[in-house]
């Protein structure tokens, strides 16, 4: 019973690392030394205390990282920097050790429940103690990556507002989804939710809509997507046509301003347009256009990939930027579409959840957009997701 209760508390451990990066535990290039303190002790740890056992997602994760040190090596081995390809070996390994204690584990709905819960309250808590340091004058508090030019713009518990704007909703989609589980399966309306986790819905939308994101009023719309009804779809679209057009058309918040405005300007794929309605959005945007023009099938270096970093080398830096970046083809252009492909498929694998296309959508914004591999975030909604679907 001792060793089935710290396997639970590790399992809410694990979670609670890749869901938070406090400002004091933060390197000047936004890396976690906390996460990463905690990953160095608890992978030996973990692999050590569990039976040696080979998954199916470990075989696939020991694939990607044996692919990303050998293609490199044989295709460009000037590009090679371990300090890279070992770092996005740690995170694949600490997944690895998280599926074993999560299997030795009792974890439950209520469990999981329970700390996104928590973290969801954890995360409004610490932005409105901001927002008061702001309102007050006092310094602010756990700040990070903070700009005079917009004050209301904070960060809460993560490294930057944009982080925290896409790890809340990720956090209230799949409170909502352990609810309903809560609630034998049976299919919760916007109604009964909001009256049964009241608070819950308040932090969250507090958070969302106060927060100073652009990127918050984007991502909320996964967590109402949820309360679909296919089978009553037409009165529903007409709710989300009403919301939409209020929040979106009527609305004079700043935020909301600038979301329309890079979503208006992302349907042009117009890469000047984009970058003139959001510098900060578009930086997240026009890579992964400017990466689709070189990409292509033909060469031995689309297959095996440019070189780590040759995103950096191959697209040009937008403005204000020093270095090129490649959006959702990254892993494609540094290490080739092999890589790319195992890991697609293996993250969407992990992300979709049987007749549940919102879960389609959260792989496609966080995974496959923000393009990213040694990023927090991702393998947080691994993670979250992975947990859910095996207490299923």
């Amino acid at each position: 019973m001792d060793k089935l209760k710290i396997h639970n508390t590790l399992v809410d451990f694990i979670i609670i690392t890749l869901s938070v990066s406090p400002a004091f535990a933060l390197a000047d290039d936004n890396k976690n030394l906390l996460l990463i303190l905690a990953m160095a002790i608890l992978i030996p740890f973990i692999f050590i205390n569990n039976p040696t056992r080979i998954s199916k997602i470990d075989f696939t994760l020991i694939s990607l990282c044996l692919c990303m040190i050998i293609f490199p090596l044989l295709g460009h081995p000037e590009t090679m920097r371990w300090s890279t390809v070992l770092y996005s070996c740690i995170f694949c390994l600490y997944f690895m050790a998280f599926t074993r204690v999560l299997s030795d584990s009792t974890y439950s709905n209520n469990d999981l429940l329970r700390i996104l819960k928590l973290l969801i309250y954890a995360y409004c808590m610490v932005l409105i103690i901001q927002q008061f340091c702001v309102l007050t004058g006092l310094p602010i508090f756990n700040l990070s990556n903070y700009s005079i030019k917009e004050p209301w713009k904070l960060n809460s518990l993560m490294s930057e507002p944009s982080h925290s704007a896409r790890i809340i909703p990720v956090l209230m989609y799949l409170f909502v989804c352990c609810e309903e589980k809560q609630n034998k399966g049976d299919k919760l309306s916007l109604k009964k939710s909001f009256k049964n986790s009241k608070y819950v819905w308040l932090s969250f939308l507090w958070c969302v809509c106060t927060m100073g994101s652009a990127t918050a009023f984007i991502f909320m719309w996964v967590v109402f997507a949820k309360f679909i009804n296919l089978k009553k779809i037409l009165p529903t679209i007409a709710v989300c046509l009403t919301v939409f057009t209020a929040v979106f058309f009527v609305s004079e918040n700043k935020s909301v301003l600038r979301a329309k405005k890079i979503i208006a300007a992302t349907l042009t794929l117009d890469e000047e347009k984009i970058m003139r309605a959001d510098g900060s959005g578009g930086s997240r945007i026009v890579p992964t256009i400017q990466a689709a023009k070189v990409l292509g099938i033909t060469s031995k270096s689309d297959w095996f990939g440019y070189g780590i970093d040759a995103d950096q080398k191959i697209i040009k830096p937008l403005p204000g930027f020093t270095k090129g970046q490649s959006g959702s083809f990254f892993l494609w252009i540094n290490y080739g579409v092999i890589v790319a492909a195992i890991w697609w498929i293996f993250s969407l694998n992990i992300c979709y959840i049987p007749r549940n296309l919102v879960s389609l959508l959260i792989w496609f914004l966080i995974i496959f957009s923000y393009g990213g591999f040694n990023n927090q975030i991702v393998w947080m909604t691994l993670t979250i997701l992975y947990t859910y679907k095996y207490i299923r």
